[in-house]
């Protein structure tokens, strides 16, 4: 009996430590450096200028800017981890109570002074980061005649709750996710005063036309009126990442029975 219960106990044991490995494992943050993530929490600030450059608060950093999300971060070996959309890591070349560098993501040194009274801490807000688009609504209203017919076209393009991430890097090298929102395009279009056509275009009707790996980091940006002739409104929906220098145009072609026709531009 007594060989039993030791058997079955030291099977429980085993057991125990292999699912605890296979959690660090999967846990990235595990066998972090918990002194120097104390050291780490407070306002950080830049030395040359004294500008707040993040908040190490708990588990995350936050940022003095509205929309930068807070990330989460652990301090293992001689490395700074952020996990973004994807875990970016910085080597630490110096840590203090009051003083932090590291190398950035440029391969310079970034120097950082801690804010001992806390007089930056009006600049972060912890609780609710701002979309970069949470305001900004476009409208048109086009009226035209072609073909002896008269089209009008309205298109309201606003934001909606779907929200999109894209990565950047901030003053100090740092990569950090943009809070954007995605749009929705709301289309009407009336022919000799009567509506043939009224739906809200979202980004997922385009998705066949954008590269898989780029689907989850677009958003629909734009949607405008191109032309129009006796039977068709042809408008031009922009869809890429926020605030890219590139994007794609997806023209889509209206006709008076509702029909619609897409192609990339």
């Amino acid at each position: 009996m007594i060989m039993r219960n030791t058997t079955y106990y030291l099977l429980s044991l085993v057991l125990a430590l292999v699912v605890a490995g296979c959690r660090n494992n999967n846990d990235p943050s595990a066998n972090e450096d918990r002194s120097a993530k104390k050291m780490l929490q407070g306002i950080w600030m830049d030395d040359e200028n004294e500008n707040a450059v993040f908040w190490a608060k708990g588990d995350s950093i936050f940022y003095p800017d509205s929309s930068s999300q807070p990330a989460k971060f652990w301090i293992r070996g001689d490395s700074l981890y952020l996990q973004n959309s994807e875990i970016s890591h910085y080597k630490i070349t110096k840590q203090a109570d009051h003083l932090f560098k590291f190398i950035n993501e440029m391969g310079d040194e970034v120097k950082l002074v801690k804010d001992d009274g806390m007089t930056l801490r009006g600049q972060f807000n912890v609780y609710r980061p701002y979309a970069m688009n949470i305001l900004k609504t476009l409208s048109t209203d086009t009226l035209l005649h072609a073909d002896g017919s008269r089209w009008q076209v309205k298109i309201r393009v606003a934001p909606t709750s779907e929200k999109v991430m894209k990565t950047d890097y901030n003053d100090v090298g740092l990569e950090v996710n943009n809070l954007y929102l995605d749009n929705t395009a709301n289309v009407t279009i009336l022919f000799d005063g009567v509506v043939v056509y009224q739906h809200d275009f979202v980004k997922g009707e385009f998705e066949r036309y954008l590269p898989k790996e780029l689907i989850a980091k677009s958003m629909l940006r734009d949607m405008e009126f191109d032309r129009a002739d006796a039977s068709n409104v042809y408008l031009d929906a922009t869809v890429g990442i926020p605030d890219a220098t590139s994007s794609y145009v997806i023209e889509t072609r209206v006709q008076r029975d509702g029909k619609i026709a897409m192609r990339v531009k």
